[in-house]
């Protein structure tokens, strides 16, 4: 039952099970249902919180200062009318908590729901993007710069908007201030490209801190056959004694990937979180950070991005910090050493692998039975008489249906400048016939078939799904690594939309449509106009519904495993010269 403040639920809900039902027999005409017709309000309707409802003496009386829109908008999610989100109630909710409690309700109608993830988190981001907007408005630099902001016009606009359409920088310089401030303000808002390009300054952070990173992993944890999501979405399977052949088929499972999207998110975090604390031993509490001895030995930090693929799926970009491993320097100089590179060849055959017993070549592949449903199993029991003989069959398998890479035309081959079709996956691959590093620190693994994708075998084995695994020399691949891993995850605006050509429709509409109580507040009529322009950035985004059931339910979008202070450098300057006043000369 929803919550529902001072009202009698039960009362009010027979009241509206009466007018229910009088109002269909009132359309019911000559046998026939009669027509619906909805009103249409004239003016938008505000999502920025309701005010408090003023309840009477009496408990089944209440006076509504303004209706709960939520209640109005999705009359299947509350079919009484009571309960809607921030609904008055003795105890007040916060819009956030009472969403999560929502999307976990025991029927699943909410998570369910094709609209309501995306208007409650767009809500969200709206009030954020308010907020964002007042504190943009109150540095000490606006009062100059923001009546500069006052002769903008959209014809302006228009001309950068040309400008970066011919991939050339925008020249006038109050719209280059006017996308700073823009930019300020949506790197505030949860979900955005700017928010996470902090997340570079955080890794070079952590590189600081430990050292360069030694381990780049992609994992992407297969939603479509794994049980524990069929679980998750409501199936009836014995994990403990499973049986693949009872559980639902390929079309029952896709079919409920895609109607529970909570669940598939779900899913993914749990499998991520499994595979940190289990496979690689380090487990993060809010205070301190305990590693053991994992797969890939003593693992000192982590720091993953999360990104959402053109079908909605999640998979995860990991680099990890080991413990006692040596120094940028001291890898150059033990790299020259022969003995040294042996023990890193071992490591390389244990934990990155490109090849099995009959991944020679396209024919040898070809002889191994396909098993479409491999990922739809659990690994061989550790205690069987012959475990290492299925173990070793299982990742043959597994490798042949996860790990071959096919190129297709509208996935992976792409136009180069010349007009031919190039793998944007860079396949196939180069072939070792054995694994190798070199005194330059160049390395790879055992691969034979060009066209298999390496893997970390405990990763495979154990989640069953795609992966990649990368073993960083700490020469130029690492620089490079590092800098991908954060410009996905810091997109430029520029290859969804024109930044500037939103910038200049936003502006436009604020310019025809003022607000005359702000005409004499240059703030208030500034931080309206930052507000719109924040908002029809967000409304350009993509993002898949597991990803926005992530943000609502504050599981995010980063894995890290230490916390982050921010440093202010203009603060900090400004001491530094007042305490030694020399250093200004």
């Amino acid at each position: 039952m929803h919550i529902s403040g001072a009202v009698d639920a039960d009362l009010t809900n027979v009241k509206a099970s009466e007018v229910m039902a009088s109002a269909v027999c009132n359309l019911w005409k000559e046998g026939k249902e009669g027509g619906y017709a909805v009103k249409h309000g004239q003016a938008p309707v505000s999502d920025f919180g309701t005010q408090r409802r003023k309840a009477k003496h009496t408990v089944h009386e209440v006076e509504f200062n303004q209706p709960n829109f939520f209640e109005k908008a999705f009359p299947c999610l509350f079919p009484y009318s009571v309960g809607g989100v921030e609904a008055d109630r003795e105890t007040q909710l916060d819009f956030r908590v009472h969403i999560q409690w929502t999307l976990q309700y025991h029927d699943r109608r909410f998570r369910k729901h094709v609209t309501y993830p995306f208007t409650t988190f767009s809500i969200l981001q709206r009030r954020q993007a308010l907020a964002t907007a007042r504190v943009q408005m109150r540095r000490l630099d606006f009062q100059r710069e923001g009546k500069e902001l006052l002769v903008l016009t959209p014809e302006r606009l228009q001309q950068a908007a040309a400008e970066e359409d011919g991939n050339t920088a925008v020249s006038d310089a109050t719209i280059r201030r006017l996308r700073q401030y823009v930019h300020g303000a949506v790197s505030r808002v949860q979900g955005s490209d700017q928010s996470r390009y902090q997340l570079r300054s955080q890794i070079w952070s952590t590189a600081l801190y430990h050292g360069p990173p030694y381990v780049w992993i992609t994992i992407n944890p297969s939603d479509l056959h794994d049980p524990i999501l069929q679980v998750f979405a409501g199936e009836d399977i014995d994990l403990n004694n499973f049986v693949a052949s009872s559980g639902p088929n390929v079309a029952a499972r896709a079919m409920n990937v895609a109607e529970d999207p909570y669940a598939a998110a779900k899913f993914f975090h749990f499998i991520i979180r499994v595979i940190l604390e289990t496979l690689f031993g380090i487990k993060v509490s809010k205070y301190k950070v305990c590693a053991s001895l994992g797969i890939l030995g003593e693992v000192a930090a982590y720091f993953g991005t999360v990104e959402a693929q053109g079908r909605g799926t999640l998979h995860l970009h990991l680099l990890l910090w080991l413990k006692h491993a040596p120094s940028f320097d001291d890898m150059r100089s033990l790299l020259r050493n022969d003995a040294f590179r042996q023990r890193i060849v071992k490591y390389i055959a244990a934990n990155f692998r490109a090849y099995l017993p009959g991944l020679e070549s396209a024919e040898t592949v070809q002889r191994i039975p396909k098993e479409k449903d491999i990922s739809f199993s659990r690994p061989p029991k550790p205690g069987s008489a012959n475990y290492h003989e299925e173990i070793k069959q299982f990742e043959l398998q597994l490798a042949r249906m996860e790990q071959i890479h096919t190129c297709r035309v509208r996935r992976c081959l792409q136009y180069d400048k010349e007009g031919r079709l190039r793998c944007r996956r860079r396949a196939p691959f180069e072939k070792a016939v054995d694994d190798f590093v070199t005194e330059g620190g160049l390395w790879g693994p055992k691969r034979l078939y060009g066209f298999v994708n390496a893997w970390v075998p405990g990763i495979l084995v154990n989640a069953r799904c795609n992966n990649n695994g990368k073993f960083l020399t700490n020469g130029g691949d690492t620089k490079n690594i590092t800098y991908y891993v954060t410009a996905y995850a810091a997109k430029k605006q520029g290859k969804e939309f024109n930044l500037s050509a939103i910038l200049a429709d936003a502006y436009a509409y604020h310019d025809t449509h003022p607000n005359v109580s702000y005409v004499g507040d240059i703030r208030a009529q500034q931080r309206l106009l930052l507000f719109c322009l924040v908002h029809a950035i967000n409304r350009q985004q993509q993002l898949g519904a597991p990803m926005v059931m992530s943000y609502l339910m504050g599981w995010g979008d980063v894995y890290r495993s230490h916390t982050y202070s921010y440093l202010y450098w203009t603060s900090f300057s400004a001491a530094l010269l007042s305490a030694h006043p020399t250093l200004k000369r």
